[in-house]
């Protein structure tokens, strides 16, 4: 048995911190062996799971699975996620790579960054719990990439998503116009 003697950064002591721990992979490494395909957002993912053995929650836009989870990876090819919303909560759980930055701004206009990464000691989250109806963006600001997973209840579906034009969002958020300018597409 090793004795762990070397000092890592940060508070997180991962896998790379030992001496004998496989490398990390790099983003197209990644990209294969999770099998992420192209956001039509920005970055990559791949839906994880489905709820299917229960039956399915009734909401106002129809039934909907109970939960549904992806990957997700911000690379610094498409280090953005651009504003967008949904009907339903989401939780994103940080994994590997560099941090990603947050970008929301909630119904009654209220605006905050937050950093989902691993140094805790320094006001990072492992995770970040995003109400539905919250409007969200999200960046890769160094770094080659980073990945998280988020998990979303109801259950995701493709006409639960919501993504403004550039003008949509400065009309309901003119006091945020720097970060709606940087973070939709034009």
């Amino acid at each position: 048995m090793k004795i762990f003697s070397i000092f890592c950064s940060g508070l997180l002591l991962t896998s790379a911190c030992w001496a004998d721990s496989p490398a990390v992979p790099d983003k197209n490494e990644i990209i294969k062996l999770l099998q992420l395909e192209h956001h039509f957002e920005g970055g990559y993912f791949r839906q994880t799971f489905k709820s299917d053995q229960r039956d399915k929650i009734s909401t106002a836009r129809g039934p909907r699975s109970t939960l549904t989870t992806i990957y997700y990876m911000l690379t610094d090819d498409t280090p953005v996620d651009h504003f967008h919303t949904k009907s339903s909560d989401g939780i994103e759980y940080y994994h590997m790579g560099a941090p990603i930055t947050y970008h929301l701004i909630y119904p009654d206009g209220r605006y905050e960054a937050v950093v989902v990464g691993p140094d805790i000691r320094h006001g990072q989250q492992l995770q970040l719990a995003v109400k539905g109806g919250t409007w969200k963006a999200a960046e890769l600001t160094k770094g080659q990439y980073g990945l998280v997973s988020e998990a979303v209840a109801p259950g995701w579906e493709m006409e639960d998503m919501v993504t403004p034009t550039r003008q949509e969002l400065l009309k309901l958020f003119p006091q945020h116009k720097d970060v709606i300018v940087r973070l939709t597409r034009p």
